[in-house]
């Protein structure tokens, strides 16, 4: 995905400190964090207007009064099948698991392991809640092993947000427990590096998730199109903070997942909702 500064300063004019406008727009929110929209558990509580370099995005917290439904584990519609934050928290427990089994030979035989090792992507589509339309808050999310060899095979997450309700924009995150994690979100500068192109340094918000063990930079693209027309098939990611590598991946089948993404976004059903490289010989028990 191609995210050349131009992209990130199409946001709207600020006519007022990023801290400002935060604080003035949800006074009582402690851990808002940057969101496509509210979804299970969630609320919106305010919105960040663009300028400087970053683009205008919803801010979330936790809802207070959020009770979770029992999940129906024989019907198509359960709420499992749609992005909650708690999904983010589970994968990285999954993977501390992992990490911590000694016996590697083992591991290496695992098709867990290897999908963690090679990256694997999940799709969710738009949520059922209430008022929500066909074709908003859709999600991708690809989760691997750093690449970065002084990160020990630590987990990274990326997550692709397309818009919802009032908000137009797109979300490009990255998560890891390197990130910096901050008690409130704030604008910071970072260093992205594509592929082989030149590295590009850009505005990103950084935040924490509530009780989430990992930081999160989130890219701000003004529109869904321009997110998606920069998605390669095979990508690499380096995201650095004043020179310091703190989230550096790959991902594969970034095309499958476009022409999956386009689905939902149409009010459509994923043909997938799940794509990873592992051989299918090696799945079997």
């Amino acid at each position: 995905m191609n995210l050349s500064k131009d992209l990130f300063r199409k946001g709207l004019p600020v006519s007022f400190s990023l801290v400002v406008i935060m604080t003035f727009l949800a006074p009582k929110a402690k851990a808002e964090y940057a969101c496509g929209g509210a979804g299970p558990g969630e609320i919106v509580v305010g919105e960040t207007q663009g300028g400087n370099g970053v683009a205008s995005v919803l801010l979330c917290d936790r809802d207070p009064n959020y009770q979770e439904e029992p999940e129906d584990r024989g019907s198509d519609n359960s709420r499992s099948r749609y992005y909650d934050p708690e999904f983010a928290a589970l994968q990285f427990q999954a993977a501390a698991a992992l990490l911590n089994l000694q016996q590697q030979a083992q591991l290496l035989q695992d098709p867990t392991y290897l999908k963690y090792l090679s990256g694997s992507w999940k799709l969710f589509p738009t949520s059922r809640l209430e008022g929500v339309k066909s074709g908003s808050y859709c999600v991708a999310s690809f989760f691997k092993a750093s690449m970065d060899p002084e990160a020990k095979d630590a987990p990274v997450m990326i997550n692709l947000s397309g818009p919802g309700g009032d908000y137009k924009g797109a979300l490009l995150t990255f998560a890891t427990e390197r990130i910096p994690r901050p008690k409130t979100i704030q604008t910071i500068t970072v260093t992205l590096i594509q592929n082989n192109d030149p590295p590009a340094t850009v505005k990103a918000y950084n935040y924490t998730m509530p009780n989430l063990p990992f930081g999160v930079i989130a890219f701000a693209v003004p529109t869904i199109d321009a997110a998606l027309a920069g998605i390669e098939d095979v990508q690499h990611f380096d995201v650095k903070i004043d020179g310091k590598s703190v989230a550096k991946t790959m991902w594969h089948s970034g095309l499958k997942v476009k022409d999956e993404f386009r689905k939902c976004l149409n009010g459509k059903p994923y043909s997938v909702t799940e794509i990873d490289i592992v051989p299918e010989r090696l799945k079997k028990p």
